[in-house]
């Protein structure tokens, strides 16, 4: 798969331990080049803490494609560990999911997985949706941002915070869909 990276997008969370690019993609909404680097020292305490929040997207499919190493994927109850031959995996919207670093990779467990990784790297991405309140690069600078800010800063996930991590914000009482 040949990726046109542009760079608009150059996200760095957790002390350079995930790296996020942007790729020039017509056929999605949104479409994602991420690195985790299993071998540095912020992603061990990332995943120290347990996994990510689960969350969900209303109007989107999100497509997750391994292209190496390995990814923990949860969608509700089932876990899933994609690599590169699992091809494009789909979440449905609405449906709880979260996506994680497997880090025994970097251990040399194996289990099927890549031995011996030093990252993990897969393309996220949504289709293209005429919902206004879809996903795009502010949700994920959002998304990306507060857990960066939690894990860094020793604190603790709210709820409240996460419900407000929005595709796109509207004043309190507002009905208006602009």
């Amino acid at each position: 798969m040949c990726l046109n990276t542009t760079h608009q997008i150059d996200l760095a969370r957790f002390g350079g331990a995930i790296k996020v690019l942007r790729v020039d993609e017509p056929n999605r909404a949104f479409y994602y080049d991420v690195t985790f680097f299993l071998d540095h020292p912020y992603l061990a305490k990332v995943t120290s803490r347990g996994k990510p929040p689960m969350h969900f997207h209303p109007f989107q499919e999100e497509y997750i494609q391994v292209v190496e190493g390995t990814l923990g994927v949860e969608v509700e109850t089932t876990e899933y560990r994609l690599t590169a031959k699992d091809g494009e995996f789909s979440i449905d919207p609405w449906e709880n999911h979260r996506l994680y670093p497997i880090m025994d990779n970097a251990l040399g467990s194996g289990a099927g997985d890549t031995v011996g990784a030093k990252t993990t790297r897969f393309l996220l991405s949504g289709e293209k949706s005429r919902q206004a309140f879809q996903l795009d690069d502010v949700f994920f600078q959002n998304w990306y941002g507060y857990q960066d800010e939690v894990v860094m800063n020793g604190g603790k996930f709210d709820v409240i915070q996460i419900m407000n991590v929005r595709h796109k914000r509207r004043p309190f009482g507002s009905t208006a869909l602009t």
